[in-house]
């Protein structure tokens, strides 16, 4: 029986138990080699000659795939796939798989609690208590949910958590994305409008879209502008979605009443980010996926999509099949 090599190029636990088990559990002959990689230097050799990659953020660019002499699939720890090039991938005969299920429960919670904690000026009125004060905190009352509307960016499988959760809570719900008809979107319980026409209508705008070159910069400063000064910019997507300068010269000019963002464009943010001195901001460290149920899911579903691959199986989510080229070496 031939040997497969499995590379953990950079996933953030300690532990291979629950890959190995899945992998060893197969019952093929992996070897199982585990890396820190921070750049895709720090790949190098140990990946070049790998049968499979499990990849949580390190970027697999072209000059990366160039060099993976054997590789059959690259399976990412999540849903986002932006750090891999999946058309070099699927030139090259590899299949690029991610967990599209993993961790819908926890992000659209997430999503509603920053929505929460904005409506009611929770931090708010908690600062206000610390230093000693009681009763009305500065702002004035909050608008009742039901009178207010939620504008969704991206209507996936996150997307349409957040707009059933929202729906109970008495939100009018609208929505901008580009691949879904209005027929379906009227199915959900949503309005399709416009990305324009959403910014200026809604009280709170979430972001739910992948990462592409299309949806860099989604929004900046002329779609900053358009949002209600009162609004609030709510980020669960990826940080370059927005562009932050522009975000961080609104919120300081107060132009939009705050943001909640759970990604950043640079993870971990510098000490002089311009963001962390402001007070009309939330943010959360990119945690907003995490459960004790949704981590252990997404390491054993990573994984099962690399035992697909070597067995010469469809894994369950090959997100670059319109690109995939099978080739004699893979």
């Amino acid at each position: 029986m031939a040997q497969f090599k499995v590379v953990i190029t950079d996933f953030s636990s300690p532990e291979n138990d629950l890959e190995a088990a899945e992998l060893h559990g197969s019952g093929l002959d992996i070897e199982l080699v585990r890396l820190n990689a921070k750049t895709p230097a720090d790949l190098f050799p140990q990946a070049a000659d790998a049968d499979a990659l499990l990849v949580q953020w390190v970027n697999i660019n072209r000059d990366v795939v160039q060099q993976l002499s054997k590789c059959r699939v690259i399976s990412r720890y999540g849903i986002g796939v932006d750090m891999v090039d999946l058309k070099a991938a699927g030139e090259h005969g590899i299949r690029v798989c991610n967990v599209p299920d993993f961790c819908i429960e926890e992000v659209s919670t997430h999503t509603l609690g920053f929505l929460l904690m904005l409506n009611r000026r929770l931090l708010i009125q908690h600062q206000h208590v610390m230093h000693g004060n009681w009763g009305n905190s500065p702002g004035g009352a909050p608008e009742r949910l039901s009178t207010q509307t939620l504008g969704i960016v991206g209507m996936g499988n996150i997307g349409r958590a957040v707009a059933k959760k929202a729906a109970s809570m008495g939100l009018k719900l609208v929505t901008y994305d580009p691949f879904l008809s209005a027929e379906h979107a009227n199915n959900l319980g949503v309005e399709q409008t416009s990305l324009e026409d959403l910014l200026r209508r809604s009280d709170y705008v979430t972001l739910h879209c992948p990462l592409t070159p299309e949806t860099f910069h989604l929004i900046g400063a002329a779609q900053l502008a358009m949002m209600k000064p009162t609004a609030y910019l709510i980020n669960m997507a990826r940080g370059p979605v927005v562009d932050q300068t522009a975000l961080y010269t609104a919120l300081h000019q107060h132009s939009i009443a705050g943001a909640a963002l759970d990604v950043l464009e640079k993870e971990p943010p510098a000490a002089d980010e311009p963001l962390l001195t402001l007070d009309n901001v939330l943010i959360t460290p990119h945690t907003s996926s995490g459960s004790a149920q949704s981590i252990i899911q997404l390491r054993k579903d990573t994984a099962r999509n690399v035992v697909a691959a070597l067995q010469g199986q469809e894994p369950r989510s090959v997100v670059n099949r319109a690109d995939l080229r099978i080739t004699q070496s893979h």
